[in-house]
């Protein structure tokens, strides 16, 4: 099969976007390249607390499993076959929770005029408003620990009709700086 390259659409990555004329027929002054920031380590946070949900939802059935097979009937396949149901429980549980923490948590955040751009975890791409008509609020502030290097934010941002809540590294959303940096420092 052989693809036949169509024009980019209006809008489309692949097509640039031509800069405004101002009085007297000139071009106005080009807007800045669109600053597409990586989020990581509102991703390592994500993967830790993953690790130690699954660790915790494995301890918690390891106790279940001794505890079963302590009893008077823990040899019978009654045992086993109830042994088994909750190990599904248990790694469904675990599934679920892993899915909750990594979707919080999405891979980068593009900033231009036009529009803000949230690449989720698993492939969905959110749109908002660009800079200056896009609205954020830190819902709460996670400190530098165990779990992230650097301060991670809960930030819901909203604009036109959408309103959506992630896990960010701090600072990611504010403007960049002469060097590239959110906050004065060098892009990371």
């Amino acid at each position: 099969m052989v693809r036949v390259p169509r024009a980019a659409a209006a809008g489309s990555p692949g097509r640039a976007v031509p800069r405004p004329l101002v009085p007297g027929g000139e071009l106005g002054p080009a807007s800045p390249p669109p600053s597409r920031r990586p989020n990581r380590a509102a991703t390592a946070r994500a993967i830790r607390l993953s690790v130690l949900y699954v660790l915790a939802i494995g301890g918690i059935y390891a106790v279940l499993v001794t505890v079963a097979l302590a009893g008077p009937t823990g040899g019978s396949p009654g045992t086993a076959s109830d042994l088994t149901w909750i190990g599904v429980l248990a790694a469904a549980l675990a599934a679920l929770g892993v899915a909750v923490s990594l979707g919080a948590a999405p891979r980068w955040v593009e900033l231009s005029d036009a529009e803000t751009v949230v690449m989720g975890r698993f492939g969905r791409r959110y749109s908002f408003p660009g800079r200056g008509r896009v609205r954020t609020t830190v819902l709460q502030r996670f400190p530098s620990g165990f779990l992230a290097s650097v301060a991670i934010e809960s930030v819901e941002i909203s604009g036109g009709s959408t309103r959506r809540s992630f896990l960010l590294d701090e600072g990611l959303l504010e403007p960049a700086n002469a060097d590239g940096g959110p906050d004065g420092t060098a892009p990371r």
